[in-house]
This record gives C-alpha cells, sequence and structure tokens, in this order.
C-alpha cells in the first residue's frame, strides 16, 4: 500500500461505495434495473391504452 492512500482513505471509499468491486456490482445490477423499467413501461402502456379502449367502446356501445 502507498503511502498516499491510507487505512482512512480505504475505509471512506468502502462507506461511499468507490471501491472497484462496489462500481462493478453496481454496473451489473444496471442492466438489470434497466430491463426491469423496461418492462414496467410497457406494462403500463398496455393497460393504459387498454383503459382509453374500453372507455372509448363504453362510450360509443
Amino acid at each position: 500500500m502507498s503511502e498516499n492512500y491510507s487505512i482512512k482513505d480505504r475505509i471512506k471509499d468502502i462507506i461511499n461505495g468507490t471501491t472497484d468491486s462496489e462500481r462493478a456490482r453496481k454496473a451489473s445490477m444496471q442492466g438489470q434495473i434497466d430491463r426491469a423499467d423496461g418492462i414496467f413501461q410497457l406494462l403500463l402502456l398496455v393497460f393504459g391504452l387498454g383503459f382509453w379502449i374500453v372507455m372509448i367502446l363504453k362510450y360509443f356501445l
């Protein structure tokens, strides 16, 4: 370990989540978060369109 990078700095990095392993874990989870967000938006769109279609059909029938 170098003189510039002390134990206190290492502890601060671990607490702040700036270690390499933390960054890698967050980056790997980001793909799953993006996929879940896309699925949620698709379901929201489908239910929203379904709601308006039912309302329009109710109005005309």
